[in-house]
């Protein structure tokens, strides 16, 4: 704000000249920063609404975009018979049906331990050994004096990273060495032999027993043998886990999940209803109050709002031209006394409709010419870089930065103003001074003038 003092009063006049200078440009300014405060009031309010709708939109296509997907209704469960001897998992991909699975043995990994127990203070002379790991080796170098700890430890810097770990156990009777794998599979056969050195260390190695050999997984599905280097087959049947836990057979039986199909149908019809919600905020009228909302009377939003429900009307017209009508499938629009346009979905009808005929339903919701593709189309057009609510945020944005503007251009237009009126009342401070200094003067002049007697 512009300062208008003078840091005195009117000489002439005794006059508050900053203060009424301060009222008169407030005077002035009052009613364009009333227009400017309306609109800038009114271009927020809508803005924060159209937000929300905006969000709800973008929920909402996120749930037809999941709902559209080619494999929204492929989700598979897979239930093992004996949960004790595996484990079963699957995939979108997996065909539904019943396996019958043995597993004859388990991945192991090699183990080998020492037999004879090694004397505290024991050490080594010079020598090498060499560690295999599969059909890699690794020649390790022994230095002279070393300790069984230190043997350890030159196998493990060998073996770092090959998933080889040597370690020591210790027991009344003295230590021992310990050599093991922690990856299963004939592949990763894990040994250690001597190479060059003194009978001692010669003796170390070759007191080591293998405790267990390294093996691969042996099972069978629906007859059909295969070897796996690990307790957990994925290669076997397309996207169908199988966890390995113990010798044994079980049936696996892979089918479609009713749930996770249920789930992507209820999002969508949540995120359905949360649209025609927001729209619905935006626009009410609070009568008893008599207080509109942001956007009450829009037509965007009474265009959104029809748009929506109509093009939902024509696709459940279409479900049930395609044999899932309400009756059916479950899914249909909230009736009387509450039709507002909101879907809901009987979940037992729904449930029954996808035992019965997943394809069709699948057929029929997902792709770009289906249920969830043209209402995706419709909702579409409201959003991305070129979306009527994306357009209309533009719009709004810029008609708050035009406020911001005409507010500088008004405060310098009050500012000119301003010191105007502060020049005319200088002015008429100084013409009422030098005035009053004439009439004093005159004043004066007269009392002067001698006084005749015409007596």
């Amino acid at each position: 704000m512009a300062d208008y003092s003078l840091g005195y009063g009117g000489i002439g006049t005794g006059l508050d000249i900053t203060g009424m200078v301060s009222q008169l440009v407030a005077a002035d300014r009052a009613p364009a920063d009333a227009s400017l405060n309306r609109l800038e009031s009114s271009a927020k309010f809508k803005l924060s609404a159209l937000g929300k709708v905006t969000s709800a939109f973008s929920g909402l296509q996120s749930a037809l975009t999941a709902l559209q997907a080619a494999d929204a209704f492929n989700t598979r469960t897979a239930r093992s018979g004996t949960e004790t001897v595996l484990a079963a998992s699957a995939g979108k991909t997996t065909p539904n049906g019943s396996y019958e699975i043995n597993v004859q043995s388990l991945a192991t990994a090699s183990k080998w331990l020492g037999t004879q127990a090694v004397a505290a203070g024991q050490v080594y002379g010079a020598g090498k050994l060499t560690l295999a790991v599969g059909t890699e080796s690794i020649e390790i170098n022994i230095k002279e004096g070393s300790t069984l700890a230190d043997v350890r430890s030159a196998i493990n810097e060998a073996g770092r990273g090959k998933g080889v770990q040597a370690s020591l156990i210790t027991s009344n009777d003295g230590q021992y060495l310990s050599l093991s794998s922690d990856k299963t599979g004939a592949a990763n056969t894990v040994s250690l032999t001597f190479a060059e050195g003194g009978a001692e260390l010669q003796s170390l190695v070759a007191d080591l027993q293998q405790r267990t050999v390294a093996a691969d997984a042996v099972v069978s599905i629906d007859g059909l043998v295969i070897n796996v280097s690990g307790n957990k087959v994925t290669e076997a049947v397309p996207g169908l886990t199988l966890d390995l836990k113990t010798v044994g057979t079980s049936t696996v039986t892979v089918s479609g999940d009713i749930n996770a199909s249920r789930k992507v149908v209820q999002d969508f019809v949540s995120a359905y209803n949360t649209a025609l919600a927001a729209i619905s905020d935006s626009t009410r009228y609070d009568a008893a109050n008599k207080t509109p909302s942001a956007m009450t009377g829009d037509a965007q939003m009474r265009g959104a709002n029809g748009q929506l429900r109509s093009m939902m009307g024509s696709l459940l017209g279409e479900l049930a031209a395609a044999g899932l009508d309400a009756a059916t499938l479950g899914l249909q629009t909230k009736g009387y006394p509450s039709s507002d346009g909101s879907l809901v979905l009987n979940t037992s009808k729904f449930d029954a409709a996808m035992a019965a005929n997943p394809d069709g339903i699948a057929a029929a919701f997902t792709g770009a010419n289906g249920f969830a593709g043209k209402l995706q189309a419709v909702v579409g057009g409201y959003l991305g870089t070129s979306g009527a609510f994306t357009l209309r945020t533009n719009g709004l944005n810029e008609q708050i930065k035009d406020v911001a503007t005409q507010r500088t251009a008004l405060d310098k237009r009050m500012e000119a103003v301003g010191n105007r009126y502060k020049a005319q009342f200088v002015a008429m401070d100084a013409l009422v001074g030098q005035m009053s200094s004439t009439s004093s003067y005159l004043a004066q002049q007269i009392a002067a003038l001698p006084t005749y007697n015409n007596a």
